[in-house]
């Protein structure tokens, strides 16, 4: 045994008789582990991917989970009506906001062909010259919210013309039965437009991000610092923006 081996023992000996034996031999691992390395942490991987208007966007994922975004992305793609996207391709050069490239979904072309019903025509234009929001706009959002339908409710609780949740909506509302005022169709899109200014104003010239907030909600437009990478927000920001614009069209 080497000689400063020796010297060593007996001192480590003579101090766990004094500390208490297993208490001080526990000390003496403990401090040990704590000066072992640490395991290093796992780290991120970047995704990368087109919004629905042809951006390319990063985004920071855990480690071995981008496989199930880019099936996400291929899910939002086969739910396009057959069109073509590229998820492993890199961008090219010119890449942007080019709306023609996604195209309209069928839900978005079949209001698209059919005139708007007009029974809130009415309502949906003094809801749009108050907050400022494009009637086109504002027709759109309800087409594909709730296909014009007053009395339309989601599985999670969104209400009326514009499927706006309650809580989102009673702040804009000063009333003290806010789902019954919901029901109310000049009521409900008074609010919506309201909801929706705002966001536009938040995101100024991104249409696709308030849209995005208005479907997803805000924290996860701001999680992503992008439109998200949500198969239905993907399909809805895309409907509304191709239906928005054949309906603002001469």
């Amino acid at each position: 045994m080497p000689r400063h081996a020796s010297s060593i023992f007996p001192a480590l000996r003579a101090f766990l008789a004094r500390a208490g034996g297993m208490a001080a031999l526990a000390a003496v691992v403990g401090g040990a582990l704590a000066l072992a390395p640490a395991r290093p942490a796992l780290a991120d991987e970047i995704y990368r991917y087109k919004d629905p208007f042809g951006v390319w966007r990063a985004i920071k994922v855990p480690t071995g989970h981008a496989k199930y975004y880019k099936r996400a992305q291929t899910r939002a793609a086969w739910r396009t009506g057959g069109v073509k996207v590229c998820l492993a391709c890199d961008p090219k050069s010119g890449d942007g906001a080019r709306l023609a490239a996604l195209g309209p979904t069928p839900r978005a072309l079949r209001w698209g062909e059919a005139k708007a019903p007009t029974a809130h025509d009415g309502l949906i234009a003094r809801a749009a010259q108050d907050s400022g929001v494009d009637q086109a706009l504002l027709t759109a959002v309800i087409a594909i919210e709730s296909g014009f339908r007053s009395d339309a409710r989601s599985p999670k609780g969104a209400l009326g013309l514009m499927q706006l949740m309650p809580a989102t909506a009673a702040p804009l509302l000063a009333v003290d039965d806010v789902e019954t005022a919901l029901v109310d169709p000049a009521t409900n899109v008074k609010a919506g437009s309201r909801h929706l200014r705002r966001l536009l104003d938040q995101y100024p010239g991104r249409l696709d991000l308030a849209l995005a907030a208005y479907n997803a909600g805000e924290g996860a437009v701001r999680k992503y610092d992008a439109v998200p990478p949500y198969a239905e927000t993907q399909a809805y920001v895309r409907d509304v923006t191709a239906l928005y614009e054949r309906y603002k069209a001469p």
